[in-house]
């Protein structure tokens, strides 16, 4: 018996040394709103930094939204920008820099000073986050082929989630391959007159994780998330900017610590958020927050 005990405990830890202790985006509760750090926890680190992953992690953000790139020897890396000049001490594109070549750059904090941080690979940052927060790929659509073998490499499918605005159509002609084995969110930018015809394409077709809906300045272009909801997907908003968020975005929180009761109101149960303290406090107070799992 204690042989058998012991043979138990060793295989435990020896899954949890190979990265088997996974969290899972499948099991996150449907009744609970899920907290996304926008370009990582940015206010506290440069942004797409290893870092403000960390820093992300501290908060109990339990998802971070991250930017990919691309380097001239195909080497997946974190930038936001087109260029590498607002957020680097560098200039010019990512893809006219070999790996080697990028990582001479320093990253810069938010009022453009030059850290000692460096430019950090997809793989860099999957050794910070596996196990412990969700990751949201975002300026990632034409990438997808070269993530793919990433994360099946490192069984990390139900950690990742995907995004873009193509149609379903444009979807499943570009990854038909591998859209069964990836959690993918379409972009419905409800403001630009996509609406319930881009939604229900989808849902007529493929099982999504879930819809980000950019909502424009005001609610005008409000649909009926609840309806969403029903069908199983998460419904995401960016509380980043007003014209995101029908004009409900984070720096009211400043002055009204229940701006976010809103969002509950509203049905929607994905925020990405540039204050991921203040959600989280006003989400325990309501007990709607739910650490990864």
């Amino acid at each position: 018996m204690k042989t058998k005990k012991f043979i138990y405990a060793l295989l435990f830890v020896s899954g949890m040394v190979l990265g088997q202790n996974h969290i899972s985006l499948s099991k996150f509760p449907h009744d609970k709103i899920m907290v996304i750090a926008h370009r990582a926890d940015w206010r506290e680190a440069p942004e797409n930094s290893v870092m403000a992953v960390k820093k992300a992690i501290e908060k109990g953000v339990n998802m971070v939204e991250i930017d990919l790139a691309l380097t001239k020897d195909s080497v997946l890396v974190l930038m936001h920008d087109n260029t590498i000049d607002r957020t680097t001490t560098g200039k010019g594109k990512p893809s006219d820099y070999t790996l080697e070549e990028i990582k001479k750059f320093y990253l810069k904090d938010g009022l453009g000073v030059p850290t000692q941080m460096r430019i950090p690979t997809l793989d860099e940052i999957l050794d910070t986050t596996q196990g412990k927060i969700f990751i949201n790929l975002d300026k990632a659509f034409d990438y997808f082929d070269l993530v793919y073998p990433v994360l099946k490499k490192r069984n990390l499918f139900d950690e990742v989630l995907f995004k873009g605005t193509a149609t379903y159509e444009e979807f499943n002609r570009k990854y038909r391959a591998i859209k069964n084995e990836i959690h993918y969110m379409p972009i419905v930018r409800l403001a630009n007159h996509e609406g319930w015809a881009k939604i229900n394409d989808y849902m007529n077709h493929y099982k999504v994780y879930g819809f980000e809906l950019t909502l424009g300045s005001d609610e005008s272009h409000m649909i009926n998330f609840k309806e969403i909801q029903k069908s199983g997907a998460r419904v995401w908003v960016n509380s980043l900017w007003p014209q995101q968020s029908a004009g409900h975005h984070d720096d009211l929180v400043l002055e009204n610590p229940d701006a976010y009761e809103w969002f509950v109101k509203n049905n929607i149960n994905s925020i990405q958020t540039d204050r991921p303290k203040e959600l989280i406090d006003f989400l325990k107070r309501k007990k709607l927050y739910s650490p990864v799992k």
